[in-house]
């Protein structure tokens, strides 16, 4: 457990620890995480195992976005879009929502065009995601960028399998007074060996990979509360699965905050 505090204190996140009674789960605990004062990062990759120019951006993700110092001021999420399906191999991890997650950007104006592999920082393409400066520019400003809102996402495990996340929104600047908010769960070191299509014969390793994506619930002033109730599927290795949330402002197509809480599953058991 210290091995494990001391990651999140790397990674800028406040945990709680307690422990609770619940049916089948005599020594569960709760936790929480609360989103940092400056307006994080939302990193979206658009991939597929079935793109053979994918696995670099993937390797890039992990190699550039998943640190724990990165982790704390950026939430990356890679997003298998299910298009590439049809070539000769199914994408395990690939979903019709997160393709149409892709889709929606471009006819909001965020993306010119859909292809993979696909960056979307923040709600705006990413082309040149691969030089040495983006990165590094991006968490300058960001230094300045002061979020109107703060998130606290809390963990409640109903049984082993079993969770209930609850995040609330502090609502500080009187410019913004609703938004909507999404959770994700993604999962981390995930390996594939690819038998068919353009990257047959590769084995191909991902991180934050979009294992489960909310629909969009409205969070506003009345309402800064919303509670997400999910069931993990056995073949989820929940020592790998971390918590995103983000909530962005419809009218004016912002991102207003951002919160990450790597391998969360696996810290509050």
């Amino acid at each position: 457990m210290t091995s494990s505090l001391n990651y999140l204190k790397q990674a800028g996140l406040w945990a709680l620890f307690g422990t609770f009674g619940a049916p089948g789960l005599a020594h569960a605990k709760t936790c929480a995480w609360t989103s940092p004062a400056e307006r994080m990062i939302v990193a979206e990759l658009y991939t597929s195992q079935g793109c053979s120019s994918c696995p670099p951006a993937d390797r890039w993700l992990s190699k550039q976005l998943v640190s724990a110092e990165r982790s704390s001021r950026i939430l990356a999420l890679s997003f298998h879009v299910d298009y590439w399906n049809y070539i000769g191999w199914a994408d395990p991890y690939s979903n019709k929502q997160y393709s149409e997650r892709q889709y929606a950007h471009k006819r909001v104006g965020n993306i010119g065009q859909v292809y993979t592999p696909q960056f979307v920082f923040s709600n705006q393409e990413v082309r040149r995601w691969s030089q040495a400066s983006v990165i590094p520019q991006r968490l300058e400003a960001m230094k300045q960028d002061t979020s109107p809102l703060a998130l606290h996402a809390s963990l409640e495990r109903k049984s082993p399998n079993s969770v209930e996340i609850s995040v609330k929104t502090s609502w500080l600047d009187d410019r913004y007074k609703k938004g909507r908010m999404w959770l994700a769960l993604y999962e981390d070191n995930l390996s594939q060996q690819v038998n068919a299509g353009e990257n047959n014969g590769e084995t191909l390793r991902h991180d934050r990979v979009v294992r489960y994506f909310s629909k969009p619930e409205m969070v506003s002033t009345d309402k800064p509360t919303h509670v997400f109730r999910y069931t993990i599927p056995a073949d989820w290795n929940q020592e790998n699965v971390g918590i995103g949330v983000i909530v962005d402002n419809n009218e004016s197509n912002t991102v207003l905050q951002a919160l990450n809480a790597p391998k969360a599953l696996g810290l509050c058991q």
